[in-house]
């Protein structure tokens, strides 16, 4: 059963819906088709026919499923530029192609148009080996360098499989992290192309472990000659996507910890004393996207939440809700400003360390502390950043490569200045007092500043540096591969 005790959460509602105001400001689900009365008087086109080349694998349906138009549709003329950029956009966001182009022509009846599509298909096939640094991010590798906790290995990832935008992963990974697993996700499994489905396995074993943090920094064990975890996990999905910008996830999943009893008897790893750790999913999540370009966007908006709840409580204590909020807006000519705001709240006061996250995680942390962790319960995350394009976007062509999947690159540069503002809330005593009283980052406000580069180009790749300052007045230069917000 789920507990909520308001009585100790009500000092973090407050900041968080403090933040939450802050962005909401201003905010908008942007990117919104226009409505057009039906009494306009200014006209209407009649879509001909529907065009498309440069699609040798990619299914026609899938590239017209991004359309919010059909052949012999009837549309208001004013609205008709807005929908071809609108559908421009959404095919390119299918992550399919690098290149998306829409034309137009009319015979000699004027109101009939003829819409030509052209694309250039991304390369879908990548068996290529694999090489992660095991770490949170690249800034905290490189201040060890201990090529110790590489993982390598060989992914192989079919995208597009059978030209339905289907995706295949096969991966098996060793080193530091050894992975063996797949996931088959197929976006449209009936004839309207709204619903889709996924599933997928995988084991994972590893000889180190972060067991605890301490001084706002993890802590690992490491036994050379045994595993001190191993993870079997699987899961099943469904997907409902109803119209161009909402997606509805539902999946139910399976893990399995098996811990070492030199990991599992460490207080406040885990709440069960138990080696063996296994515990069901079920989780819900809502997105709805409206950037302009998934990857790195500037203009539009992107909302998500999720619910997840595991059980049998005993064993799980990772039920929570979070949500995540972006807005991009075009200031004018080459300067764009970003805002977004990320918040999360458990239901359970004392989870187990090896399920708790707070701050300082993928790309949830405050710039300026990428050297830190922040564990608790909850937490809020404010990030924001104003931008200048030194070199706007523009593609560079490359004449001796053949293939139009390669010797065309787009490219940009950006500099920006950004301010983030962070909080977790640890509850007192849901951890051993001595490592609690190191950790001095939780229950208190965090803020970092900055400046930075950021460069992108194509295949969705983004290498951000950033000088960076956080309260305690500590600098640094930071190195990240995707976008800030």
């Amino acid at each position: 059963m789920l507990t909520f005790n308001t009585g100790r959460l009500s000092v973090v509602p407050k900041f968080m819906w403090i933040i939450f105001m802050i962005n909401m400001f201003g905010f908008e689900l942007s990117g919104q088709v226009p409505q057009v009365e039906p009494d306009d008087t200014s006209g209407s086109v009649i879509i001909h026919q529907i065009s498309i080349t440069g699609n040798s694998i990619t299914s026609k349906g899938i590239i017209l499923r991004e359309l919010n138009f059909r052949e012999h549709d009837t549309i208001p003329y004013p609205l008709f530029s807005t929908l071809l950029a609108q559908g421009k956009q959404n095919i390119f966001n299918t992550q399919l192609f690098n290149f998306v182009t829409i034309d137009t022509s009319s015979g000699e009846e004027r109101l009939l148009i003829d819409v030509r599509i052209a694309v250039v298909e991304r390369w879908y096939i990548w068996p290529i080996p694999f090489f992660e640094i095991s770490e949170r991010n690249f800034n905290v590798w490189w201040e060890s360098r201990d090529f110790k906790r590489l993982t390598y290995g060989i992914d192989f990832t079919f995208f597009n499989a059978r030209g339905r935008n289907e995706t295949l992963r096969l991966l098996a990974h060793f080193g530091f992290e050894q992975r063996y697993g797949f996931t088959y996700r197929i976006p449209y499994i009936n004839k309207n192309k709204t619903l889709g489905t996924g599933f997928g396995a995988s084991m994972e074993m590893n000889h180190e472990l972060t067991v605890y943090t301490q001084n706002n920094k993890p802590f690992n064990i490491r036994n050379n000659s045994k595993y001190l975890k191993k993870i079997y996990q699987g899961f099943v999905e469904f997907n409902l996507r109803p119209d161009f910008f909402s997606t509805h996830n539902f999946r139910v999943g399976y893990t399995h910890f098996a811990f070492d009893t030199a990991v599992s008897n460490i207080p406040g790893f885990v709440i069960n004393p138990k080696n063996v750790q296994k515990f069901f999913s079920l989780r819900y999540l809502y997105k709805n996207d409206r950037r302009d370009v998934q990857y790195y966007p500037l203009k539009g908006s992107y909302l998500d939440m999720e619910v997840n709840y595991s059980f049998p409580h005993e064993t799980a204590h990772n039920s929570y809700v979070r949500t995540n909020m972006r807005n991009y807006l075009q200031l004018g000519n080459r300067w764009y400003w970003a805002s977004g705001f990320t918040g999360k709240l458990s239901f359970e006061r004392i989870q187990p360390y090896f399920l708790q996250r707070g701050l300082g995680y993928g790309r949830d942390y405050v710039r300026g502390y990428d050297y830190y962790v922040v564990d608790g319960q909850h937490y809020a995350l404010l990030k924001s950043n104003i931008k200048f394009a030194l070199i706007p976007q523009r593609v560079e062509k490359i004449n001796w490569i053949r293939t139009t999947k390669f010797n065309a690159i787009p490219l940009a540069l950006y500099v920006n200045a950004f301010v983030d503002m962070g909080y977790v809330y640890h509850y007192p005593g849901s951890e051993p007092a001595a490592i609690n009283a190191t950790n001095t980052l939780e229950n208190s406000l965090l803020i970092g500043y900055g400046l930075g580069l950021d460069f992108t180009t194509y295949y969705d790749v983004v290498i951000r540096v950033e000088g960076a300052m956080n309260r305690m007045f500590q600098t640094g230069i930071y190195v990240n591969f995707i976008a800030p917000i």
